[in-house]
């Protein structure tokens, strides 16, 4: 099978990677509800936020043409699904042999953690791409991933520990 589209595959894998890291879990502790949630967070929460990231950037008068955005958050989500299919067979292989379940937990949450902050990097990069720095800019993005990012992860990090009681 051919692919005709060439960000089909890599959109794909961040479309299946938070499956995978769910898939971690949901093997440790027999619950396929991680297969969900994880991607149901993922993409949930980047839904909700990414429409105030450009209404507040077009507020400040610094906002990239729409096109632009959707572009960079595309990049974004590819970078984050390629670097979470890279971690997911050494986080597969210490999440399944610790004896802990909360270490499960964390090394499974380590992975997806450290993928996006790839993610949220290439995502500025891509933003920034033939702009100039500004500091505005730089603390409206900077306010938006770290909402991002805390929202994503305290909602990942209730159902994880929930999973495990």
């Amino acid at each position: 099978m051919e692919i005709s589209h060439p960000r089909l595959l890599p959109l794909g894998l961040a479309a299946l990677a938070p499956v995978a890291a769910g898939g971690i879990l949901a093997a440790r502790f027999a619950d396929t509800t991680p297969l969900v949630a994880a991607p149901a967070i993922t993409f949930g929460v980047l839904a909700i936020t990414s429409p105030a990231l450009y209404i507040a950037t077009a507020a400040l008068g610094e906002a990239p043409p729409l096109a632009q955005m959707v572009r960079a958050l595309a990049t974004a989500l590819t970078a984050f699904g390629i670097a979470l299919a890279g971690l997911l067979l050494p986080a597969m292989f210490l999440a399944w042999s610790s004896i802990e379940p909360l270490t499960s937990i964390a090394i499974a949450s380590g992975a997806i953690v450290f993928a996006a902050l790839l993610a949220v990097r290439r995502f500025a990069r891509e933003l920034a791409n033939g702009r100039g720095p500004s500091i505005a800019r730089t603390a409206v993005f900077a306010c938006w991933a770290i909402a991002t990012l805390g929202l994503a992860g305290k909602l990942w990090w209730t159902f994880a520990t929930g999973v495990v009681s």
